[in-house]
Order: structure tokens, then C-alpha cells, then sequence
């Protein structure tokens, strides 16, 4: 095949005879050297990157889509809780005193004896509910117990009718005469129950009730002499069962039930 038969420009192939185009070779070079360089500076997809992230379907296996969490920067501070305390849901140190448990009550139903008593009780003193006497009895208990081991007269006259309150003050002078002294430490209360009630009436005509608590209670109880030597009681926690009774009269501006005697159950 003649150059004729390829039909180039005469010009170029009388160019293309005499001198090499060097300088389109070193163009050429250049362009190519240009685009690796490209190339390897833009780089191509790597990794994850060509990769489309799903976000995850609420409840699918058992998960739910949850936000980001936010970065340490954005994250509010919030101090460490001191050792052996517990955090609440504002971040505040809950107190490391032990919760007092919940006590059991145990109150007659309404188509009992003791439960009808407890319903004409209802009628004497407007508002009146067995629960809310058993708290109030509870409450008593946690104050007379730890005043008379102290011999805590004001304490005392104000939880104790007149004539308990008199057989209370003589016990306490009969134990301080013989220089003895008495610790109780009320370590729990397990139950109060509600054995009887009923309605009363006094020499002046006067109309009042009372009600038998029976309480069930953990104490460290210990009477001890002159010397430091026990004489009644135990330093281990024991269970203790009495019998209160309270009493309230119909009339007075004092709506507290007083407890009017006690003994063992």
C-alpha cells in the first residue's frame, strides 16, 4: 500500500518526510504525566465509601432506630455519684439511708364484728378510716418506744392518755430510783392488725372509741443496773408482740388517738 492510499494532506506528509514532531511527543508526556497526577491526588472510592448505609427499620429484631448520641463536647457533665450512693433520674445523689420497709396492715373486713365496729367509729368521727388510723398508731409506736426508754415525759404526755400517762411516769421513776437504765432500739415494725373496736361512754355522758392494735416489731431491748449489767433483755434483735390500745373521745379539739394501755401480746 502506497502513502498515496491513505489520502493525507500533501503538506503533512511532505512535513512528515523531512522532520520528527518531537515537540507533540513531550505534549503528550506532559498530558499524561498531568492525569496520573490527577488521578492520584482525587483518588478513587474506596472502602465504605461506594457502600449505601441503611438506616436500621424500628423493630426490626427486636431493635428500635435509635438517635446519635451526642458528641463528649455536647454531652452535659455530670459528676460521679460518691461511693455507695445511688444516682436518680436528674443525676442527683439519692441518700444512702436505708429505706424503711413498708409495714403490713391488716384490717377486718366490713361484714365482720370488729369491721361494723370500725364503720360506727366511722360515723362518731367524720373523716375517720381504718388505714389512717394504723398510720397514725404506727406512728405512735415509733415515738412512744424510744421516749419512755429515755424517760421523755414531754414526748409522752402528748401520745399517752392521763391515766397511762401516770402509769408510764411511775415506771420511769421506779427504774431511775434503782439507777437502771433501759435501751430499746427499734430496728422495725412487721405488721399492725386491728383484733377489736368499739364505742364507749364516760361517767359525763360523753361518747368515745377504742381500738386494740396488736404490732408486730423487731427491737433491741435491754434493761441494765448500776453498773452497766443487764439485767432483762438481750442484745440481739428480737421479735416483740403487744398489745396497744388507743382511745379517743368525741367533743375535744384534739383529733389525736392516744394510746390508754399496753401489754403483751
Amino acid at each position: 500500500m502506497s502513502s498515496s492510499d491513505i489520502h493525507l494532506p500533501a503538506g503533512l506528509m511532505e512535513h512528515a518526510g523531512h522532520h520528527f514532531p518531537w515537540d507533540l511527543v513531550v505534549l503528550f508526556v506532559l498530558a499524561a504525566a498531568l492525569g496520573v497526577r490527577l488521578y492520584r491526588v482525587l483518588g478513587r472510592r474506596v472502602g465504605m465509601q461506594g457502600v449505601r448505609q441503611e438506616r436500621p427499620e424500628a423493630g426490626r429484631f427486636g431493635l428500635k432506630a435509635k438517635k446519635a448520641a451526642p458528641s463528649d463536647a455536647s454531652r452535659p457533665r455530670t459528676p460521679p455519684p460518691l461511693p455507695g450512693q445511688a444516682t436518680g433520674e436528674r443525676g442527683e445523689a439519692a441518700s444512702n439511708a436505708p429505706a424503711i420497709p413498708e409495714v403490713e396492715y391488716d384490717i377486718p373486713a366490713p361484714a365482720t364484728r370488729v369491721g361494723q365496729a370500725l364503720g360506727e367509729i366511722g360515723g362518731l368521727f367524720p373523716g375517720f378510716s381504718a388505714a389512717g388510723f394504723l398510720k397514725e398508731a404506727e406512728t405512735s409506736f415509733r415515738q412512744i418506744v424510744p421516749a419512755f426508754a429515755v424517760g421523755d415525759r414531754v414526748a409522752l404526755e402528748k401520745l399517752l392518755t392521763p391515766a397511762s400517762m401516770d402509769a408510764f411516769s411511775a415506771a420511769i421513776d421506779a427504774r431511775s430510783e434503782a439507777g437502771e437504765s433501759q435501751r430499746s432500739d427499734l430496728r422495725g415494725i412487721e405488721s399492725l392488725s386491728i383484733p377489736d373496736a368499739m364505742l364507749v361512754s364516760v361517767d359525763d355522758g360523753s361518747r368515745g372509741a377504742r381500738i386494740e392494735v396488736q404490732i408486730v416489731s423487731r427491737q433491741v431491748n435491754i434493761l441494765t443496773d448500776r453498773a452497766g449489767e443487764p439485767l432483762l433483755g438481750t442484745e440481739a434483735v428480737t421479735e416483740f408482740h403487744d398489745l396497744w390500745l388507743f382511745e379517743r373521745m368525741a367533743g375535744q379539739s384534739d383529733t389525736l388517738w392516744r394510746l390508754a394501755a399496753s401489754r403483751p401480746a
